[in-house]
C-alpha cells in the first residue's frame, strides 16, 4: 500500500533561474497514460484505474492542460488531489470535500510529486504514478496514483518594479533564484530603531495586520554578518500569520519585522533593520512577498 505521506512528506552567476528547467519533470509513460480522470477541474473527479497498475519509474500524465504560467521548483502552488493504491484501484485519501485547498511547495515533500507537477500549466489536472521506491516511506510494495487539480500558484521570488537604493541601508544582490545575499555597511553601526525600504514594489494584493503570508526571508546578524534564518535555505517559502507571527517552519520570527510587512503588497521585496532587543542581535532582513492565503 502506497503510504498517505507522499503529499505531506549558494549564489550563482547564472543568468537563467535553473528552478525553471523543465528537463528535470517526470516524463509521461505508459503507466500515467492509463489514468482517466473526468469531470470539471476543481471539482473530484472519477478516477479509473487500470489494476495492478506499477512501474518501476515514476511517470507524469497532464490529463488536461491548463491556460495558466507554467509552476516550476520553488513555488507554492494549491491545489486538489486524490492518492490511489496503483495495485487495487482503491482510493487513499481526499483533498476533495475539506471545504479548502490543500497549499504544497514544490521542492518540499515527496520529490517524485514535486518532479510530477513541475512546468505544468495552472489549471492543469495531472496524473502522477510513483513506483514503490520513490514513495518516500518504508515497506511500500505497490506504485502510487496521485490525480491533481492545479488551482493556483504564487509567486516564486518577487516581481515587484524595481526601486531605487537607498545610502545607508545593507546592499542586497540576488541570485537567479531570487535568494538575496546582503551585505552590511562596513561604516555603519548598528540600528537602533526599526526602518525598512522598498526593495522592489509589488502590484499584488495589500498585506493586512492579521494576514496569513507567504514569505521568502533571510536575516544576517549586523555584528557578525553571519546568516540567522533564511527560508530559502530550508528550500520552501513560509507560511507565516502576520498578529501571532506563527510560522509553518517554526521560526521565530520577530513581530516587528513583520510589522513593516503590513501595508505592502505582494510581490515586493523590503529591506528591514531591526536592532538589538534583549538576547536578540540587531540585524538586517530581506522579504520577499510572495502571496497571502
Amino acid at each position: 500500500m502506497v503510504a498517505v505521506g507522499l503529499v505531506a512528506a549558494v549564489l550563482t552567476g547564472c543568468s537563467t533561474d535553473p528552478n525553471n528547467d523543465c528537463s528535470t519533470a517526470l516524463p509521461s509513460g505508459k503507466a500515467s497514460q492509463l489514468v482517466e480522470a473526468t469531470g470539471k477541474i476543481g471539482s473530484k473527479p472519477k478516477i479509473t484505474v487500470p489494476t495492478p497498475l506499477d512501474t518501476t519509474k515514476s511517470e507524469r500524465t497532464i490529463i488536461t492542460e491548463g491556460t495558466g504560467e507554467q509552476v516550476h521548483k520553488g513555488q507554492v502552488i494549491e491545489m486538489q488531489y486524490t492518492i490511489l493504491d496503483g495495485k487495487t484501484g482503491q482510493v487513499q485519501q481526499t483533498s476533495y470535500g475539506s471545504g479548502d485547498t490543500y497549499p504544497l511547495a514544490l521542492g518540499s515533500g515527496n520529490a517524485a510529486l514535486s518532479k510530477g507537477l513541475q512546468c505544468a500549466p495552472v489549471g492543469s489536472r495531472v496524473a502522477v504514478v510513483i513506483s514503490p521506491k520513490d514513495a518516500g516511506g518504508t515497506g511500500a510494495t505497490s506504485s502510487g496514483v496521485i490525480v491533481v487539480d492545479i488551482l493556483k500558484a504564487y509567486l516564486a521570488k518577487a516581481d515587484g518594479a524595481v526601486r531605487p537604493s537607498v545610502s545607508g541601508f545593507p546592499t542586497v544582490v540576488l541570485a537567479p533564484t531570487g535568494q538575496p545575499g546582503i551585505t552590511i555597511p562596513s561604516s555603519g553601526s548598528a540600528p537602533t530603531k526599526v526602518r525598512s525600504e522598498e526593495l522592489k514594489a509589488g502590484s499584488g494584493a495589500t498585506v493586512k495586520k492579521d494576514s496569513f503570508a507567504i514569505l521568502q526571508y533571510t536575516a544576517v546578524g549586523w555584528e557578525d554578518k553571519n546568516v540567522i534564518v533564511s527560508s530559502w535555505q530550508s528550500g520552501s517559502p513560509d507560511f507565516v500569520k502576520l498578529d501571532t507571527g506563527a510560522s509553518q517552519l517554526n521560526q521565530a520570527l520577530p513581530q516587528k519585522v513583520l510589522a513593516e510587512l503590513v501595508g505592502k503588497k505582494v510581490g515586493s521585496q523590503v529591506v528591514i533593520e531591526a536592532p538589538a532587543e534583549g538576547q536578540v542581535a540587531a540585524s538586517a532582513w530581506v522579504v520577499d512577498i510572495l502571496g497571502i492565503r
